[in-house]
């Protein structure tokens, strides 16, 4: 089976797939639909705010940098914050690349930014695996060479071989990093037969539904893909691991003071499903940038935000600002 990767053009249509995720999250904590509600939406430059806190999380595309170039300003910001004694970390949904060539990556684009400061969604994928009834069962992997070599759980003994005819069938879980190889295989057909007649859940390392291609358009990541395989077999279990989900923010505490606290954290974002929905569901304070996803739509904010039923605590142009 091979399909060209879905180019989605207009975002309004992921509005549902989004919801998704909000419902997961206020199933679980029934006071969170009022605090997202709730958010006072405060326009302010990020330089007045940032040093009410102590720790403060950077989600990375869209608030440190667009594609391969850094946000005007925002190397020299970290830097500050740096030399001002704050503790911070980027909070990624990446689970297509390895830890040391993220660094690298951010490194090319004029950030030092070491390797403990990063965290990652497909970092977090070893520790939930392993205090979840997933340890040591078969699984299928849905992503790059680098989520198998830096993220997925003993490969080797663990991971099925999706070429075989019958290998695939024993995995009790999909792995979901990335899609880059999922339209150019059998892996979707696969990943249903596994979910219909097989019982697997999916592990969705990377949440988000959409990530900018190189001509300024936007094209299908993990997020979108993981959706339309739920739309075909809705029943199927859900357990997310990046953004807005909790086990990426557990790793990114374990690497704190364990005395500190979540009302001293702000998480700093582009996107309203992910980083300030997640990082309310966290107990963080929030703050919206306008330098990735909503650029441009800071006078349909409002409307946005009632759509989405979630409101962040501050809202400005960029990190730099």
């Amino acid at each position: 089976m091979s399909r060209a990767k879905p180019v989605i053009h207009d975002q309004e249509q992921l509005t549902p797939d989004y919801a998704r995720y909000r419902t997961i999250l206020c199933d679980i904590d029934t006071t969170l639909d009022g605090r997202l509600r709730g958010g006072t939406m405060k326009r302010t430059r990020f330089s007045e705010i940032a040093g009410q806190f102590d720790t403060l999380f950077f989600d990375a595309f869209g608030v440190l940098n667009r594609g391969r170039s850094a946000i005007d300003g925002a190397p020299q910001r970290l830097d500050a914050l740096r030399q001002a004694g704050a503790t911070m970390r980027v909070v990624s949904n990446n689970a297509s690349q390895s830890p040391a060539k993220l660094v690298r990556r951010f490194a090319e684009m004029g950030f030092e930014i070491p390797l403990h400061e990063i965290v990652s969604s497909g970092m977090a994928v070893h520790p939930f695996v392993a205090e979840s009834r997933f340890e040591n069962r078969p699984y299928l992997l849905v992503g790059s060479q680098d989520s198998r070599e830096a993220y997925a759980p003993d490969p080797q003994r663990l991971m099925v071989d999706d070429t075989s005819a019958d290998d695939w069938k024993r995995a009790e879980y999909i792995l979901m990093c990335s899609n880059k190889h999922f339209y150019e295989a059998d892996q979707h057909k696969q990943c249903l037969r596994l979910l219909k007649e097989h019982g697997a859940s999916v592990l969705l390392a990377n949440p988000d539904m959409v990530a900018p291609d190189v001509n300024d358009g936007i094209y299908a990541v993990a997020g979108y893909t993981t959706a339309r395989l739920l739309d075909e077999t809705p029943t199927a279990p859900l357990m997310g691991i990046g953004k807005p989900f909790a086990p990426i923010f557990e790793l990114a505490l374990s690497t704190l003071d364990p005395a500190t606290d979540p009302k001293c954290i702000l998480m700093v974002g582009d996107t309203l499903d992910t980083d300030i929905l997640g990082g309310a569901a966290m107990g963080f304070s929030t703050c919206l940038t306008l330098s990735g996803v909503y650029a441009g739509q800071g006078n349909r904010l409002e409307e946005l935000c009632e759509i989405r039923g979630i409101r962040p605590d501050f809202v400005v142009n960029s990190i730099a600002d």
